[in-house]
């Protein structure tokens, strides 16, 4: 939770920077808000929260420690190459440094939003090494609900009991040309 007073000049500066990223949402500044604003650029939101720090220069690790609630809160939103989920730490003279937050690790980006140069790139979305493990388990990955190749598992016990021969369904005719389906479900 924040101490202190609103900081209306690291609020006011951070503003500006968004600006030039794309169109910036701000919130109202509350204590259980997880991000100070919202910027909506071309195929990419960014969800960023602005916080104070006593010195610019800082290392991931320290910053991992030292902010872990406020990378939890961000952490908290999730994740996608089309969501990115920002911490911006500034100091009392005014220095910004931004930071994306991914899963596991933090990736320092320059006023643009762009990793900084010499910095690895961003990991490839990979499935975590448990999936494969759980898949074998449960019958391998299986598609959504409603997508093409998509089936219904029906447990046995919901299956109708065997009934004597087979039902053919009713033949409905459309339009003077025979098709099969039920009744009820003629085309208008």
């Amino acid at each position: 939770m924040p101490r202190g007073r609103k900081p209306l000049i690291a609020l006011s500066e951070a503003k500006h920077i968004a600006q030039k990223r794309g169109e910036v949402r701000h919130f109202r500044h509350e204590p259980d808000m997880i991000c100070s604003f919202v910027i909506y650029m071309i195929g990419v939101i960014a969800f960023v929260r602005v916080r104070r720090v006593e010195r610019i220069r800082i290392t991931a690790d320290w910053l991992e420690r030292e902010a872990a609630a406020d990378l939890a809160a961000l952490r908290f939103i999730a994740s996608s190459p089309e969501i990115s989920r920002e911490l911006w730490v500034y100091t009392p003279k005014g220095l910004f440094r931004f930071f994306r937050v991914l899963e596991h690790s933090l990736v320092e980006l320059d006023r643009s939003g762009n990793p900084m140069p010499g910095q690895a790139p961003l990991p490839a979305r990979t499935m975590p090494a448990t999936a494969g493990v759980w898949a074998e388990k449960s019958g391998g990955p299986e598609p959504a609900p409603g997508s093409p190749g998509s089936a219904v598992r029906v447990p046995v016990y919901l299956l109708p009991a065997r009934t004597p021969g087979t039902i053919e369904p009713p033949t409905v005719t459309v339009e003077g040309t025979p098709s099969s389906g039920r009744e009820g479900e003629e085309g208008e």
